[in-house]
């Protein structure tokens, strides 16, 4: 098998995992057979790709903080906060469906915390290189990255009416009016 097949069965274990997720709502619910079954390939073919259902969901995790680590420039100055929020609102857009199939289980609470990390780790650099002090900055930053992380778990569950861009146009009206006025 070539590496561009080896690929596209690694792509199509990891899109009916995010199918089989989103249906059964639960990682524990999901074994390797019918999973390997709903990607079209064989157990054994599963495991030379992953040894485990847990691997394959950790996998497409630190995919998407690899992707938003390296995608995802970091803003330049405090200005850029919006451009930053920005690029992960288009990141989100472009695999709406994934994202979608996997919060809409019970497992994204890990994934959600670490795009909370990520986010806030962020906003404290630029707001630190920039001096920007006042009172409860930490708890403000804190505040505004729990937030928009537990309304972007809502969003991606159908709870909220709102479209990505609406979420992002708020969040973006937010960090004006806590961080740069």
């Amino acid at each position: 098998m070539n590496y561009q097949a080896k690929k596209q069965t690694h792509e199509r274990i990891k899109a009916a995992f995010a199918e089989l997720l989103a249906e059964k709502k639960e990682l524990d619910k999901i074994t390797v057979s019918e999973l390997a079954e709903r990607s079209g390939v064989t157990r054994g073919t599963f495991y030379q790709h992953f040894s485990n259902i847990f691997e394959v969901a950790e996998e497409i995790e630190n995919e998407f903080l690899s992707t938003l680590n390296t995608h995802v420039e970091y803003a330049d100055d405090v200005e850029e906060i919006n451009t930053y929020l920005h690029r992960i609102f288009e990141f989100l857009s472009e695999h709406e469906d994934l994202y979608s199939q996997l919060l809409s289980s019970d497992m994204p609470l890990h994934f959600i915390s670490n795009l909370n990390a990520h986010i806030r780790k962020t906003m404290q650099e630029l707001l630190a290189e920039h001096n920007i002090e006042k009172p409860m900055l930490e708890l403000d930053i804190a505040f505004f990255t729990d937030g928009a992380s537990y309304m972007l778990l809502k969003y991606f569950r159908g709870e909220i009416s709102l479209s990505l861009d609406e979420i992002e146009w708020y969040l973006k009206q937010r960090i004006t009016e806590m961080f740069l006025k």
